[in-house]
C-alpha cells in the first residue's frame, strides 16, 4: 500500500459495533448498479504485448451535468479526466505550476500578464493563442455566474501569445481562481453547441463518446503539447455509490477508483494486486444551518447542537480523517491553530437549551418551547458512506440533549439545498480549491453569496472578507482568514464535522494514478498500464 496519510484509517468491525450502539437508526447508502456500454474489459485483458492498444476503465464518484466546462461545475469532470486544462494548475504540494501559460507576473495591483505556451493546440489541431484563451475565459464568465464573481475583469487584451488581464479592483486571489476548472480553455471558434458532449480542449485525452450520467469515452490526443499519453483509450464510468465502486474494482469491471469508502478500503489493503494512495484532503465535512428556520435563528440553539456532537469520535473511530474546527483544514495555512471550535460538551449543550427556554415538558426525551418540539430535518447525500455514518451518530447524540433529528437522503442534494426546504444539510466541500481562503469565504459565507444557502449574515464578517480582495501580503491574508473563521464559529452559523481523507485505489498494473490534495485532478498523460 502506498499511503501518504501517515497511518491507515480503516472502518473496522469495531467501528460498526460502536455505530450500532451510538445510532438510534442507520442509513444505508443506496446501491447504484452500473454496466459497461463500451464492452471494454479491464486492464488485465489489455496489457498484451508491445504495440497492443491499451485501455483503462476508471470510476468517477461524481459527474457533472454535461461536458461544457463553462456550465455549472462541469470543468471539474474535464480536469479529472485529463480532457481539459487551465492556464496554470496546482501540483501535489498545492503550488501553482505552468500549464497552458508557461509564465505569468503581476504588473501592478490590477494588472496581470500571462504568456501562452508555444506549441499548444486544441483537439481539432487549432493553435492556442492568447486571443483564443481570452475568448474562452470570456465565455466562462458570460455563461457562469461563478465566473463573473471569481474574476472581476475590467478588460483583457491579447497580442500573439501575450494575454493581459486588468481587474476592476485589486484582486489578490486571481491566480488561484483562474486555476479553477471553470476556466478550462476551449476552442470557441468550434461549434460550442456541441461542447455538452464533445468539448474541444487541450488535454492529453480527447472525447470520443459521452452518455449523460453514465460514462465518458476518450482517446489519447497525439498532438498533445507535452507528448502523447501511453494509454490509448479510457472509459470513465460514473459510479456514485462508494460501495458499488469498490465492488466494481474487485470484480474487474474497473481498474481505477477514487474515493473508495472507509468500510470497503480494507478489501484492498495488504493485497499485492492493488495500490492505494491515500492522503489528507482539503475537504471539510460540515452542516449548513438554515438560519431562516425560527428554531435555528437563535445562536444558542445552534451552539448547543454544535456542542452536542463528538467530532473526535467520528474521525478516530467511524469515518477516519481529523476532527474539524473551522472551514479550513489543518493542511492549509489559513489559521487552523488560531481558532477555537466546539468540543463535545453535552452538559454545556443542555444548559444552553435550558437557558433558551427549551424543556422536556412531557418526558418524551425531546425538548419543546411554546408547544413546538425541537425536531429538525437533516438532509444528506445517500451515496456517500461517511455522511450516512456521521448522520446516524449525530442523530443518536443529539437525542441525548433533547434534539430530535429526522433524516432524509437524496441522490443529489443540490436542488434540495437551494430550495431552503430543510433545517440542516450535511455535505462536504473542498475548501482549498484555489489555494487561498478568499474563494470559499466569498462563495459560502458572505451575505447573499451563491452558496450561502442557510441565509447567514454578519456585516462584520463581510467587511473582513472584502479586505481579502485587496490584501496582497500572504501572512496578513492568513490572519484575515483566521479572523473570519472565528466569527463564523462564534455565530455557530455552520457546524464543521471532519476533515475527510481521500484516496485512489488502482490495480497494481496501473502506474501513475496519484491522489492530489485538491481533487480537481485524477490522472494525466503519465498514466500507464504495465505488466
Amino acid at each position: 500500500m502506498n499511503s501518504r496519510y501517515g497511518k491507515t484509517l480503516t472502518l473496522t468491525v469495531l467501528s460498526l459495533l460502536i455505530l450500532c450502539i451510538i445510532a438510534a437508526c442507520g442509513q444505508t447508502p443506496t446501491s447504484t448498479s452500473t454496466s459497461s456500454t463500451s464492452g471494454e474489459k479491464a486492464a488485465e485483458a489489455d496489457k498484451g504485448s508491445a504495440g497492443t492498444p491499451t485501455h483503462l476503465n476508471v470510476a468517477l464518484f461524481w459527474l457533472g451535468s454535461n461536458l461544457d466546462p463553462a456550465e455549472g461545475w462541469n470543468g471539474w469532470t474535464l480536469t479529472r479526466a485529463a480532457i481539459g486544462e487551465t492556464l496554470i494548475q496546482f501540483d501535489e504540494n498545492m503550488k501553482l505550476v505552468p500549464k497552458i501559460a508557461d509564465s505569468w507576473n503581476r504588473i501592478d495591483d490590477k494588472t496581470w500578464h500571462f504568456h501562452i505556451r508555444d506549441g499548444v493546440t486544441f483537439h481539432n489541431g487549432n493553435k492556442v493563442t492568447a486571443d483564443a484563451v481570452k475568448k474562452s475565459i470570456e465565455r466562462s464568465m458570460e455563461l457562469n455566474e461563478r465566473g463573473q464573481s471569481t474574476l472581476p475583469v475590467a478588460s483583457m487584451t491579447a497580442e500573439g501569445q501575450d494575454l493581459t488581464i486588468k481587474t476592476t479592483e485589486p484582486y489578490a486571489s486571481l491566480l488561484g481562481n483562474i486555476a479553477e476548472p471553470l476556466f478550462v480553455i476551449v476552442d470557441t471558434s468550434a461549434d460550442t453547441s456541441q461542447f455538452k458532449s464533445e468539448p474541444i480542449a487541450t488535454g492529453p485525452f480527447m472525447v470520443t463518446g459521452y452518455t449523460p450520467d453514465q460514462e465518458i469515452q476518450v482517446k489519447k490526443y497525439d498532438g498533445y503539447w507535452d507528448g502523447a499519453a501511453d494509454v490509448d483509450t479510457i472509459t470513465f464510468k460514473y459510479i456514485k455509490d462508494d460501495s458499488t465502486r469498490a465492488l466494481a474494482l474487485q470484480s474487474g469491471e474497473i481498474d481505477v477508483a477514487s474515493n473508495v469508502g472507509r468500510s470497503s478500503l480494507a478489501l484492498f489493503q495488504e493485497q499485492s494486486q492493488y495500490t492505494i494512495d491515500e492522503i489528507p484532503s482539503l475537504r471539510t465535512q460540515f452542516v449548513w444551518f438554515n438560519t431562516r428556520n425560527p428554531l435555528l435563528s437563535e445562536p444558542d440553539v445552534r451552539r448547543a447542537i454544535s456542542y452536542g456532537i463528538d467530532r473526535e469520535m467520528y474521525a478516530n473511530t467511524l469515518v477516519g480523517g481529523q476532527a474539524a474546527k473551522g472551514p479550513f483544514t489543518s493542511a492549509l495555512p489559513f489559521g487552523y491553530d488560531q481558532v477555537t471550535g466546539y468540543d463535545y460538551e453535552p452538559e454545556t449543550a443542555k444548559k444552553l437549551l435550558d437557558d433558551a427556554g427549551y424543556m422536556d415538558a412531557d418526558g418524551d426525551g425531546i425538548r419543546e418551547k411554546d408547544g413546538q418540539k425541537l425536531t429538525l430535518q437533516l438532509i444528506l447525500n445517500s451515496a456517500y458512506e461517511s455522511d450516512s455514518i456521521v448522520a446516524a451518530a449525530m442523530q443518536s447524540q443529539l437525542k441525548e440533549i433533547g434534539v430530535n433529528l429526522e433524516m432524509t437522503s437524496y441522490e443529489d442534494l443540490t436542488d434540495h439545498q437551494k430550495s431552503g426546504n430543510y433545517d440542516l444539510a450535511l455535505t462536504s466541500i473542498n475548501t482549498g480549491i484555489t489555494g487561498d481562503p478568499q474563494y470559499i469565504l466569498d462563495f459560502y459565507f458572505k451575505t447573499g453569496a451563491e452558496w450561502n444557502i442557510g441565509g447567514y449574515s454578519n456585516p462584520k464578517l463581510d467587511a473582513v472578507i472584502q479586505q481579502l480582495h485587496s490584501e496582497f501580503d500572504v501572512e496578513k491574508r492568513f490572519e484575515l482568514a483566521a479572523e473570519a473563521q472565528q466569527m463564523i464559529l462564534d455565530d455557530a452559523a455552520y457546524m464543521f464535522i471532519t476533515y475527510t481523507p481521500i484516496n485512489i485505489v488502482s490495480k497494481s498494473a496501473v502506474k501513475g494514478s496519484t491522489m492530489y490534495p485538491i481533487d480537481f485532478y485524477l490522472l494525466d498523460r503519465n498514466i500507464q498500464v504495465g505488466q
